[in-house]
């Protein structure tokens, strides 16, 4: 009976003791595969982190010039007011000291830098570029626009890094926008606009991809000075127009710049819709209206007037028919102007909302927001 009370107890210690070390490797286990996955959060969190960059940084800009940036810009003179408002969308407010000039009629400073318009120096305009402004101002990065290259050269070779932009297209814009990311540092808040980029191209896409060619209705677009002006087959206008389930009037005219056009080429193309930029100003004004185009009797036959379907883009905030920051709202706008079916205005007006407040750090006001 001992014996096998014995047995029994001996067998009962070993029960115990595989069970303690069968519990002690689960705990291990179970620590390890914690450690491991919080490791592997740390790495992924680490990889999708936006570099800094490290100076002195040497890059091309985008007429191919080769430009060194021995530190992070302090004071940034910006001779054009795409790249202006770039800097703008980028955090870069307190670091300029110059910039393009009649900013007094660019409402973006008023709402997103009302508090430098006093302070920030003229540097004049792409065609009459003032030198002796620029090097007042005491640069060490300097922006400028294809039409004012050759002041890059002067500049540079006065030791001023200086980069030529020209941003002609979206893809062109955003190849901008991580360029002046790159060369000042802002690569998050660059990274952040061009996601959003894509974000809301999906989402045009995603709305007007299975429209069929008859739904697509044709536009033209007025030209900045006159609407016997339209946008030929090659210019930023014409790929906003696509981009938002329309066809552009003007695709069967050549060039990248404002063709003029007869009053008989408009009746041959005859659009559904006309639309007048938001950019035809002059000393703050419209140069023409829709109520002009409408009241025009040469166009009395074209379908657009005839169906009342003639608009001013917003004036309000930026030139969206153009490749600025801002100009995915004008592929977002002209989609809700053409397809109210797909996207209503109301929606735009909350998209458009929240892009300003996310970039530029001010409200709008939604009522502005028509067609």
């Amino acid at each position: 009976m001992k014996k096998n009370m014995k047995k029994l107890y001996s067998l009962l210690l070993v029960l115990a003791l595989t069970v303690s070390m069968a519990a002690g490797c689960g705990k291990t286990e179970k620590s390890t595969t914690n450690s491991d996955t919080k490791k592997e959060e740390e790495v992924k969190k680490e990889e999708e982190k936006v570099p800094e960059t490290t100076y002195p940084l040497t890059i091309k800009d985008q007429i191919g010039n080769e430009v060194t940036i021995k530190e992070q810009p302090k004071r940034i003179v910006s001779g054009y007011y795409i790249s202006s408002s770039t800097c703008l969308a980028l955090g870069l407010k307190d670091k300029l000291v110059a910039v393009e000039e009649k900013i007094d009629q660019r409402p973006i400073y008023k709402y997103a830098a009302a508090d430098i318009m006093d302070s920030v120096g003229n540097v004049g305009s792409a065609k009459a570029f003032d030198l002796e402004a620029c090097l007042a101002a005491e640069p060490d990065l300097v922006i400028l626009p294809k039409k004012a290259q050759d002041y890059a050269k002067t500049l540079t070779d006065m030791d001023i890094p200086t980069i030529v932009v020209s941003p002609e297209s979206h893809d062109e814009l955003v190849e901008m926008i991580k360029l002046i990311g790159e060369v000042t540092n802002s690569n998050d808040k660059a990274t952040a606009m061009t996601d959003k980029y894509d974000e809301i191209l999906d989402k045009i896409n995603g709305m007007t991809k299975k429209l069929s060619d008859d739904k697509k209705p044709v536009v033209y677009m007025c030209g900045t000075n006159s609407y016997l002006t339209t946008a030929p087959k090659d210019m930023y206008q014409a790929s906003l127009i696509a981009t938002a389930g329309g066809k552009n009037a003007g695709d069967v005219l050549d060039g990248d710049s404002w063709v003029d056009v007869s009053y008989e080429q408009i009746l041959d193309m005859n659009p559904d819709y006309i639309i007048i930029p938001t950019n035809n100003m002059a000393n703050g004004q419209p140069d023409y209206t829709a109520e002009d185009v409408m009241a025009d009797a040469n166009l009395a036959e074209v379908t657009a007037v005839k169906n009342g379907d003639v608009y001013n883009m917003p004036a309000g905030y930026e030139a969206w028919d153009s490749p600025v920051p801002s100009g995915v709202l004008g592929m977002l706008w002209m989609t809700a102007t053409l397809h109210p079916d797909l996207y209503s205005m109301d929606e735009f007006a909350d998209d458009a909302a929240d892009f300003y407040k996310t970039f530029y750090n001010f409200d709008i006001d939604k009522s502005s927001i028509t067609k």
